[in-house]
């Protein structure tokens, strides 16, 4: 049985939706971030790391969503839910990368600016540096899916749920009206909030896609 370690809207959604799309049985244990429960000595036995998601697989972990995703997809290759060869693989990889590196730090210094700086007047800077920054991030990023309607065109693979999950995060209230126009990402993951496994996936998470369109 697979034992997700995951945080309700956190970036492990993505791994958390791939489960459920995949159709296997697994288990889930919450990480209460908001207790610091990333940092205690039971999770660091299995993440040292101190961050979700976590995958337990037998006795051994596996940490990493770009990691986990390849993983998942390996365990059901009849679904086919990435590439498996040549350039469209590639693609996928490339696809994830750029998710789990460029788009996931681009909200940390708005999310997180404490980390970066001491003074409130030096988050409030990070946090005004970095809205900038996501701003070009997601308009690139925007450009990039076009119409898709997927990551990978007319195919959906696991990369659209980790895409999904960014996404998500930009319609949080605190960046209301302040991303400007997405409209390919917001079709595509309106798109993506009715497919089954994500429904599921949120709905275990306790979250919802919004219904009122973005404020730009």
């Amino acid at each position: 049985m697979l034992k997700l370690y995951y945080n309700p809207g956190s970036c492990s959604l993505a791994s958390h939706a791939a489960l459920e799309e995949a159709g296997l049985p697994y288990e889930t244990e919450l990480v209460d971030l908001t207790q610091n429960v990333q940092f205690s000595e039971d999770y660091r036995r299995k993440n040292p790391w101190g961050r979700v998601p976590a995958l337990l697989i037998g006795q051994d972990v596996l940490t990493e969503n770009v990691a986990i995703l390849n993983y998942i997809a390996g365990l059901v290759p009849e679904r086919e839910l990435l590439p498996k060869a040549g350039l469209a693989h590639a693609r996928a990889i490339e696809w994830l990368s750029l998710l789990s590196s460029t788009v996931h730090v681009a909200f940390r210094p708005i999310f997180r600016p404490n980390r970066i700086a001491e003074t409130e007047g030096g988050q409030k800077d990070v946090a005004a540096t970095g809205l900038n920054s996501l701003k070009s991030v997601l308009s690139l990023l925007d450009q990039r899916l076009g119409e898709g309607p997927y990551a990978l065109g007319d195919r959906f693979s696991l990369c659209d749920l980790y895409l999904f999950v960014f996404v998500l995060w930009s319609r949080r209230p605190m960046l209301d009206g302040k991303l400007g126009a997405l409209p390919n990402l917001d079709a595509f993951a309106e798109r993506l909030a009715t497919r089954p496994s994500v429904s599921a996936a949120l709905a275990q998470e306790g979250l919802a896609w919004p219904k009122a369109p973005r404020t730009v």
